[in-house]
């Protein structure tokens, strides 16, 4: 990232980029910013070479007012991984219809396109109850082949009325990847996610 001959931004700093102004973020790590507005263009680039170079955004809110925001667009897809941190906490200040916490787009684009993965989600194919340490996927169709990764986190979406039961595990092993695939990750449920229609 370069800023004209000005110093970089600082942890904690608060980051206009005006209408105009593009900034390419193609550094590994950038300081944890409090605020980044954005009404020129931020884009995130992706490691020339390595799939498997991580770069890191952190930042307390991020909001694309009347400009543009690109990590990897349709055509040309974000080909190594990024981690992009929204810190905040649910009783810190909110952006006014927005909230905190957040990437908000305010009449501006946020493109976010990484390499295509042709099963994104799916459901249970059997209830997974409390404390389980893995979970079985419904039937695969058409003859796909599920491509999830062990290392990869997946994330088992709530079946209560409270969306804080959404879980968050890492992948330890799949098998029977072309039938119902079975994901065993790390650390068991804390709460009941139910497979019924």
């Amino acid at each position: 990232m370069t800023w004209g001959g000005d110093l970089p931004p600082q942890t904690g700093e608060a980051i206009q980029v005006p209408k105009g102004q593009h900034l390419l973020f193609d550094i590994d790590t950038g300081p944890k910013l409090s605020f980044l507005n954005v009404e020129g263009s931020l884009i995130f680039a992706p490691h020339a070479s390595d799939a498997n170079h991580v770069r890191t955004f952190d930042a307390h809110y991020l909001l694309v007012k009347g400009g543009y925001m690109e990590v990897g667009t349709e055509e040309n897809r974000y080909t190594s991984k990024i981690v992009i941190t929204m810190w905040s906490t649910k009783y810190d200040p909110n952006i006014p219809i927005f909230g905190n916490k957040v990437i908000g787009v305010n009449y501006g684009t946020l493109d976010m396109h990484g390499i295509n993965r042709p099963i994104t989600w799916t459901d249970l194919k059997s209830t997974a109850e409390l404390g389980a340490t893995s979970i079985t996927l419904n039937d695969m169709k058409d003859s796909a082949s599920l491509d999830w990764k062990v290392g990869e986190e997946i994330v088992i979406a709530p079946t209560t009325y409270s969306g804080r039961d959404a879980e968050q595990r890492t992948i330890k092993s799949i098998s029977a990847l072309t039938t119902n695939p079975v994901i065993t990750f790390d650390g068991p449920l804390l709460t009941k996610h139910y497979a019924g229609v």
